[in-house]
């Protein structure tokens, strides 16, 4: 391995990521853990709030008899709104558009289809993450 591969100048096949937006992919140079970190916690702060909003809604507010039950559904649309819904038309969540960063697939960069958001950012066939976040500016 020479200089420019330590370096990740160069792209010969030793040096290669495994995936795209893989740590120390030049094409994704821009560092995106602390931007990661913030919009899981603004992600995970608006589903749980969905939750309790929901609570409090059933306890403090007189809701007719036969709508209760619509309250349950609450979460599950911030969450399907959120998660799959907004990802799939602008390719982020809210707090990945908070901190600008966007979903890609890990196996080819292109815009994740339903069938990857339905998946999450697990693993694929091939051994890369479904999704990966990146910085939108470097798309």
């Amino acid at each position: 391995m020479s200089l420019g591969d330590a370096l990740g100048l160069t792209k010969t096949p030793n040096f290669l990521p495994k995936y795209r937006g893989d740590e120390g992919d030049t094409r994704y140079p821009s560092p995106r853990k602390l931007r990661s970190l913030g919009a899981t916690l603004v992600d995970f702060v608006l589903q749980s709030g969905s939750i309790v909003a929901m609570g409090l809604l059933l306890l403090v507010v007189e809701i007719p008899r036969p709508y209760n039950y619509s309250v349950l559904l609450l979460p599950a649309v911030v969450l399907g709104g959120n998660r799959i819904l907004l990802p799939k038309w602008v390719h982020a969540s809210v707090g990945e558009l908070i901190f600008g960063l966007v979903e890609i697939r890990g196996s080819d960069g292109a815009w994740p289809g339903w069938r990857d958001l339905l998946r999450g950012h697990g693993r694929g066939r091939d051994g890369s993450p479904s999704l990966v976040n990146v910085r939108r500016c470097d798309v």
